[in-house]
């Protein structure tokens, strides 16, 4: 498995040679991007292939390597598909056009990182462009992982070039050790409940559901007068608002597991829960807005960095099941809040009921074998967190072990 990174470097004062060459390169480049972006615009087309076909042989006339051409024609496709997006969804756009920041698309075969220089292709055999980096010592020995397509762009007077990395994942959990398990419970009421060896960390979510009922009140109101651009802009406000808070709550709790020696993080796989989930208007608004996914993808690449081993785990009755007698009935959860076991009188808050339990089945699972393997049976009067005895039927159910992810890259899973 490997994790997808990125990393902008700084050119190390390139001589006036170098410059000069920088520079009439990115001025063909914006050409050769803008006649592909004209051709689709006439067209009326986002097609690759036909855009390549129509405006390649152009682009090389005038006198951009191939590895070039081929990077012009793709922006040009991403700046034409950005246009039609944006017409579709009827947002007011003018005729697009080709920026001086577009900068320098280099493809996979334009350049090549050695040691801490980078070695760009001048299209003629054998002469290349080498341009010294600065590189910090954090990020010396990640340049061997560099792979795809980069960027060269300038900002102010510097030149800066963006680099794909795709570090390989290293386990965090090692064969023989303990693990600190971590279960982390998601919700609506209580954002997040995470039980760790030394208490409990609880993200209250109710602010959250306060500040998306104040953003419906107003979206209403704008719908009946008719502003639509308001909407619109509301949707992208609240969006990047709960992108905002679920990269803070999710490095507050890689930041809590990197405090224990090796540390699982184990969450609930809750796909297609939207869907097995129906109730009043208000509470179908609350369930469609709640941005579980994200927080764990965010959680996933940050503890990747980290060395934090997540893993997934089967949802089934782990908010009904006694952490301390094993007892598992739906008439334990008399309310949302709170959890009382009909067996053995054991009373708690239900997510952090559920935050044990999940912590109790990803420690048996690690225990029993890799975490490919299915998930413990539920026998009575055994503890969630207990490995099942030698023999004892699994249910078929999967944990992954999870790693992010890029959409351009192959799956690391």
């Amino acid at each position: 498995m490997h994790r997808a990174e990125t990393v902008v470097l700084k050119l190390r004062s390139p001589g006036k040679a170098k410059q000069a060459w920088l520079e009439e390169t990115a001025g063909l480049f914006r050409r050769g991007t803008q006649l592909g972006l004209d051709f689709a615009l006439s067209k009326q087309t986002s097609n690759r292939g036909k855009i390549h076909a129509a405006t390649y042989p152009k682009i090389r006339a005038l006198g951009l390597p191939s590895d070039y051409c081929r990077m012009a024609v793709n922006h040009a496709v991403q700046l034409a598909r950005s246009h039609f997006g944006l017409r579709k969804r009827k947002r007011r756009t003018g005729k697009p056009t080709v920026v001086r920041s577009q900068g320098i698309g280099l493809g996979v075969n334009a350049y090549q990182v050695v040691g801490t220089t980078l070695r760009l292709s001048t299209g003629v055999k054998g002469v290349y462009i080498w341009l010294p980096l600065c590189v910090p010592a954090r990020w010396r020995d990640r340049l061997q992982h560099v792979k795809g397509d980069a960027r060269l762009f300038k900002r102010d007077e510097a030149w800066y070039v963006m680099l794909p990395l795709r570090v390989p994942h290293t386990p965090a959990v090692r064969d023989g050790d303990e693990a600190a398990v971590i279960g982390v419970d998601l919700g609506i009421v209580r954002l997040l409940a995470a039980q760790h060896p030394h208490g409990c960390l609880v993200v209250n979510g109710k602010p959250i559901r306060h500040a998306r009922e104040h953003q419906a009140s107003l979206r209403r109101r704008y719908q009946r007068h008719r502003r639509t651009d308001r909407v619109r802009a509301m949707r992208s406000k609240e969006r990047r608002w709960m992108t905002d808070l679920n990269h803070k709550v999710s490095r507050q709790l890689v930041d809590l597991a990197a405090q224990y020696p090796n540390p699982v993080l184990a969450f609930e796989r809750l796909d297609g829960i939207r869907d097995r989930i129906r109730g009043s208007k208000r509470f179908n608004r609350m369930v469609a807005g709640w941005a579980f996914r994200q927080l764990a993808d965010f959680v996933q690449y940050k503890a990747e960095k980290t060395g934090v081993r997540v893993v997934f785990i089967d949802p089934r009755k782990t908010s009904q099941t006694c952490p301390k007698c094993g007892h598992a009935a739906r008439s334990n959860r008399a309310t949302q809040a709170d959890f009382r076991c009909i067996a053995c009188g054991y009373r708690a808050n239900a997510d952090v009921v559920a935050s044990l339990n999940i912590a109790g089945v990803a420690a048996g699972l690690l225990r029993q074998g890799p975490p490919d393997t299915a998930r413990l049976g539920a026998a009575p009067r055994r503890g969630a967190g207990q490995a099942a005895p030698a023999g004892e039927r699994l249910d078929g159910v999967k944990v992954w072990a999870s790693a992010h992810t890029d959409s351009n890259l192959e799956s690391s899973v």
